[in-house]
């Protein structure tokens, strides 16, 4: 019960926030906003007379209904009539919504945390690190290896970067005293299994600068790793039945709250964060397809067909419908076998 508490209240607010995002913007550009609902399927309960505020049964999405969003239309204030800008401004900050509801999520986590910095602690005797002379008070500020290659802003960075290259041989670029060297080395896998570089680590200076970087380079390390996962799996790096849905998303929810609000927020900008990304990827049917829709406009001098853009959207929608099942069975088999 309690897990499902947290999954709805957390999905709630992020899907509020990345559909006021649509709304506010819509709103400011002057258009005809027919409804704003959080929640799919049948209506709860609604208010409102030019525009319908509605909550709906399942909490698994929303929606900002905008005249003529969908086709042609006769009011002058509809999604269509206006310029391209506007209705740039309209697809895209909903997503912005989302990943600045993650930064200041991160914001309120680092203000009461320390943050583990990129700069290297005491360096372990004989370690990878160590034997390339490597010292305490160096930044990390690039790694390249042969599956990846990432500036480092964070250790989340040095983490990410560690957990794909495993033992890799690697080129490590630090900074010290203003200069940059490069060295190559070869992580050291322990008795255990894990690899290391063989050094402690370090805390950022807890300030207000401190804090708010922090959190920036969270949301750019969580957006990375969005990209980078696509990437990963669609070359087979990754196998499809480690990515999760609903089901699996509202299982972390529950094993996150149990340890506590910090873990419940931290999950939840992620989450933001992630579905802001995701939903500017240029597939039809997101809103990141609807924005490639307004740049093959802006190239070919004129709007697609209605009806095209319509018949593309509802095929790739029902393609992601379909994924979005398979993948909430697989959820489901996890779940149980366990």
């Amino acid at each position: 019960m309690q897990t499902a508490l947290w999954a709805i209240v957390v999905f709630c607010i992020i899907i509020f926030i990345h559909e006021f995002g649509h709304f506010i913007t819509a709103k400011m550009c002057k258009m005809t906003v027919h409804e704003f609902s959080i929640g799919m399927g049948p209506k709860l309960f609604g208010f409102g007379k030019k525009t319908r505020y509605s909550l709906r049964l399942l909490p698994v999405g929303g929606f900002v209904s905008l005249e003529g969003e969908n086709g042609d239309s006769d009011d002058p204030n509809a999604f269509c009539h206006k310029s391209l800008f506007k209705r740039f401004i309209v697809l895209v900050s909903g997503a912005f919504m989302n990943i600045l509801l993650g930064f200041l999520i991160f914001v309120v986590i680092f203000s009461s945390s320390s943050v583990i910095s990129n700069k290297t602690g005491d360096i372990i005797a004989d370690s990878p690190f160590d034997k390339a002379g490597i010292e305490k008070g160096d930044t990390i500020v690039y790694m390249e290896g042969d599956t990846i290659s990432l500036s480092v802003h964070s250790y989340r960075d040095i983490s990410l970067f560690m957990y794909l290259n495993g033992d890799s041989t690697a080129k490590i670029t630090f900074e010290r005293d203003g200069e940059e060297f490069t060295k190559t080395i070869t992580p050291m896998k322990t008795e255990k299994g894990s690899v290391i570089l063989g050094f402690n680590v370090t805390y950022m200076e807890h300030d207000f600068y401190s804090v708010v970087s922090a959190a920036f380079w969270e949301c750019i390390f969580v957006i990375k790793s969005v990209f980078l996962s696509v990437w990963l799996l669609i070359k087979g790096v990754f196998p499809a039945s480690s990515v999760s849905g609903p089901v699996g998303i509202v299982s972390e929810i529950g094993k996150a709250a149990e340890y506590g609000w910090r873990n419940v927020l931290n999950l939840a900008g992620l989450i933001s964060v992630n579905l802001g990304v995701m939903n500017l990827l240029p597939i039809p049917a997101l809103d990141g397809g609807r924005i490639l829709f307004l740049i093959i406009e802006k190239i070919r001098g004129k709007k697609m067909k209605p009806e095209t853009e319509g018949m593309i959207n509802f095929v790739f929608f029902a393609i992601l419908i379909l994924l979005m099942l398979i993948i909430t069975f697989s959820d489901v088999n996890k779940l149980i076998g366990k």
